[in-house]
């Protein structure tokens, strides 16, 4: 994908690699300016009316500003622009279109949050963007051709962008588990080599961490649509880019592994609608986060429970990625397939309450 960079990720320096130096120092200066922005950009939204206004099926009960999404894109772009820059790393032609679907995928957030948009309308729209990205030439099952591996990375990043805004619905859940699904994603682009990709990664990983500062309940901002399709799509197009850069099909299951509880929630959300024949994008109190907090009781237990499965996921991903052949991580498909098949069956027995408002609002 990309030419060797001017230094080894595996070269020791003082006892950390100079890849963990690079990755420590992105996610510091991502988080640097999402603490720096924040403030005015709330302040921002007050002013301009991009507010999250509470409603019969959301969970909070004031106005709440809604571009914590533009922090975070924020704070990823310079963050990573200013390691890369620092490493001298050869950033890959592709970049440009890679980043232009970012950007799309933020925009396209931004006038949803402020003006609304039709279902349909809005997932064309993220076709388009997921096509932005593929433009670049990076798609899945690249050895079967354009003909599936197209199709394949459209409705790979379109759910990815979908599954983290059904996701976003309790005060912290997407800040803390993106970042830790971009350190896992991380590792893997460091691993085999692919460092310009890497840093973008970690650099995710300290804006959303630094976003929680504000979202961890009880929340003063949301991330909106505009931070939560910036944040699938970032996920998803890495995902994408690690699945590629991987030796053989690890790269692929690595890849879904540490991306599996976000899926696993929109899977569940999707299979409970049509199971109740309601449509999928109508909102409610369904999500399995909402389900958990009824089990466990309030935001932060739940925002730490789904910290917990993310995390595990993602260790196992990182050691699928150690793996040598497809049967040697079968098994871990089969475990984790098994389990989150239990844990669906579990939250599916807890009933849906409407509950007294006390966290973020419910986006799907």
């Amino acid at each position: 994908m990309i030419a060797a960079p001017a230094f080894s990720p595996w070269t020791q320096s003082q006892g950390l690699s100079v890849a963990a130096w690079a990755a420590l120092a992105a996610v510091a200066a991502a988080a640097a300016v999402v603490l720096l922005v924040m403030p005015p950009l709330r302040r921002f939204a007050w002013w301009t009316g991009y507010l999250d206004h509470p409603e019969a099926r959301k969970l909070h009960v004031t106005a709440t500003p809604l571009l914590g999404g533009v922090a975070v894109a924020l704070g990823s772009i310079v963050g990573a622009g200013a390691l890369i820059a620092h490493f001298e790393l050869p950033v890959p032609r592709e970049a440009v279109w890679w980043g232009a679907g970012a950007g799309c995928a933020l925009l396209l957030g931004l006038w949803d949050d402020r003006f609304g948009m039709h279902p349909l309308p809005k997932l064309v729209l993220q076709i388009v963007v997921a096509g932005v990205f593929l433009a670049g030439g990076v798609y899945p099952a690249a050895g079967l051709g354009p003909w599936v591996g197209i199709p394949l990375g459209l409705f790979w990043l379109v759910a990815m962008m979908n599954a983290i805004n059904f996701l976003d619905n309790m005060d912290g859940i997407v800040g803390g588990i993106s970042s830790i699904l971009a350190c896992g994603l991380g590792f893997l682009l460091f691993s085999w080599g692919h460092h310009a990709e890497a840093i973008f990664a970690f650099a995710l990983a300290g804006a959303t961490l630094a976003f929680l500062r504000f979202n961890f309940s009880p929340a003063s901002v949301f991330l909106g649509d505009a931070g939560s399709l910036f944040l699938g799509y970032s996920l998803g197009a890495l995902s994408l880019l690690a699945a590629e850069g991987g030796p053989d099909i690890e790269g692929s299951v690595a890849a879904l592994l540490i991306l599996g509880y976000p899926v696993f929630d929109l899977s569940f959300v999707v299979v409970m609608r049509l199971r109740e024949g309601r449509k999928i994008y109508q909102g409610g109190k369904d999500h399995t986060t909402h389900r958990l907090s009824t089990m466990i009781g309030g935001p932060r237990r739940t925002a730490l429970g789904v910290y917990l499965w993310a995390a595990a996921l993602t260790a196992s991903g990182v050691g699928v990625a150690k793996s040598e052949g497809f049967w040697n991580t079968l098994p871990w498909l089969i475990l984790w397939a098994l389990a989150l098949f239990w844990f669906g069956i579990r939250l599916a027995r807890v009933p849906v309450r409407a509950g007294a408002p006390t966290a973020q609002a419910s986006h799907s």
